[in-house]
This record gives structure tokens, sequence and C-alpha cells, in this order.
């Protein structure tokens, strides 16, 4: 029971921090205007006997981010996103700098296409593979003392 609480504890631990990395991360990349996605991050945590689910959630616009496309994306379209293309910017003048957002307020962008900016998959793959060694560890170590308690008590039964 001991290891099953380190799990858990272990668990909820990781993704407070993995949250905080994000956050951490957004803010390092500039990806806070209005603070929406900054203020999006949720975790939801099911421990179970057979398993823990973690689902971590976060606003859409962060994926959009993440991948460097917006609102005309469309899925599965091959990658082909006419609106990175430099003769479409240019003849529908996205690459000058506009207004864009409400009449009273918005902000001005730069004319330049959007970028990647990878705030969430590396940092999650690379906690992951951290997670994973750090759980075999832990029921590796909870298995071994099992084991070597039931060794001693065999050897105590025999002598």
């Amino acid at each position: 029971m001991a290891q099953l609480n380190d799990v858990n504890a272990y668990i909820d631990e990781w993704t407070r921090v993995q949250l905080d990395i994000w956050r951490e991360k957004i803010e390092r990349m500039h990806i806070v205007y209005t603070g929406a996605l900054h203020e999006s991050f949720r975790q939801a945590i099911q421990h179970a006997a057979d398993g823990s689910t973690i689902r971590m959630r976060f606003a859409r616009y962060g994926i959009y981010q993440a991948f460097g496309v917006g609102r005309n994306y469309v899925h599965d379209n091959g990658g082909d996103l006419e609106f990175l293309d430099k003769d479409y910017r240019h003849e529908h003048g996205l690459d000058k700098p506009r207004k864009v957002g409400p009449a009273w307020g918005g902000y001005m962008t730069s004319g330049k296409p959007r970028e990647r900016r990878d705030w969430m998959s590396k940092k999650l793959y690379m906690s992951v593979m951290a997670m994973v060694e750090d759980l075999a560890r832990i029921t590796g170590e909870e298995y071994a003392r099992v084991i070597c308690d039931q060794l001693a008590d065999s050897r105590a039964a025999l002598t």
C-alpha cells in the first residue's frame, strides 16, 4: 500500500510541475498576449488500483501556437497552408504590418508568416520519459523489498 501512495503522490506532483513548466515556457516564448492560454491549464488525475490516468487540458489556441498555424488551418490538408505561401501573402496584403482584432482594440501584426512556437511537445516528451524511469525505480524498489521479505520468511521457516 505504501508503494501505491508513493506512486499517486509522485503522479500528482509530476502533473503539477509539468503544468508549471508549460506556463514558464509560454512566458519565455511571449505567448501571453491575453493570458488566456496561461490561465487555461487544468489537470485531472484519476487514481485507480489498475493504474492512473492523467489528463492535462489547455485552450485550443495553444496547439495552434505550438504548430505555427491559425484559424484557417484544416486538418489533413497535407500540410499545404496557402496563407504561408509568399505570393499568396503578398497578393492578400498579409506581408505588411496590419491591425488585427476588434475595432476598439487589437494589435499590430509583424507581416511575417507564423512560426512554430513549440512550448509543449518536447518538454512533455522529456518529462514523460523521466516519469517512466522514476516510476520504474519506485515500483522496482517495492517489488525488490517484497521479494527480499519473502526470501527472509522462507529462510526463517527452514531453520
